[in-house]
């Protein structure tokens, strides 16, 4: 009799244990997001407004991953004209930079005065910021806020953040960030990146 409890009590034993083992690295994981989205959560940023333009998703991917951390309001640019396909697409966006020929915006520009924040995201084109963004900077006039300028590209930012320094009228412009091949970063990667850089932000203010 005794034998036979053992060989049933044992191996219950052996899967308890086995289940708390393998449960606290679980719990241990539960609590390091807890604790990684508390971090997120930037305080002292005051009211926060991301603007940007995304054509493939990238820019698009990085503004809404600071607007969640910041609780910031969104301001997406778009064109009346609809860009054609690659290789076309190309030419036109290198035509484009040039003032002259800058792309016709949707929509009217935002209030900065309810801001004491402001992103703004492009894509880099031809080293530079892409059009529809050199357009809304041209009819912006920051008025002494706070700008970030962050950027998404393949490999070579060029001269944005110069270039965006030049255009960006009355903005005091901080601590700017280039994310590249925003689809190959992994999400943790990509999340721990952009925290590290918004906290290095919040030193800043």
């Amino acid at each position: 009799m005794l034998k036979l409890l053992l060989k049933l009590t044992l191996p219950a034993a052996f899967l308890l244990t086995t289940a708390v083992v393998f449960q606290k690295p679980a719990l241990f994981a539960q609590e390091s997001r807890m604790n990684n989205a508390q971090l997120d959560s930037s305080d002292g940023f005051g009211k926060v407004l991301v603007v940007y333009y995304s054509l493939s998703g990238n820019t698009k991917n990085i503004a809404m991953r600071i607007k969640e951390k910041t609780n910031a309001d969104v301001y997406e640019i778009k064109t009346v004209e609809k860009y054609p396909p690659a290789p076309i697409l190309y030419i036109t966006a290198k035509k484009q930079i040039n003032p002259k020929n800058y792309p016709q915006l949707q929509d009217k520009m935002p209030d900065f005065e309810k801001y004491d924040l402001i992103f703004v995201g492009s894509p880099v084109w031809w080293y530079t910021a892409a059009a529809p963004v050199l357009s809304f900077l041209s009819q912006a006039n920051f008025k002494g806020k706070t700008v970030v300028p962050f950027a998404t590209h393949g490999g070579n930012y060029g001269s944005f953040f110069e270039d965006f320094a030049k255009k960006a009228k009355n903005a005091v412009i901080i601590n700017g960030k280039d994310f590249k091949k925003v689809k190959k970063e992994k999400e943790d990667s990509l999340n721990d990146k952009i925290t590290v850089w918004l906290k290095s932000l919040a030193v800043e203010l």
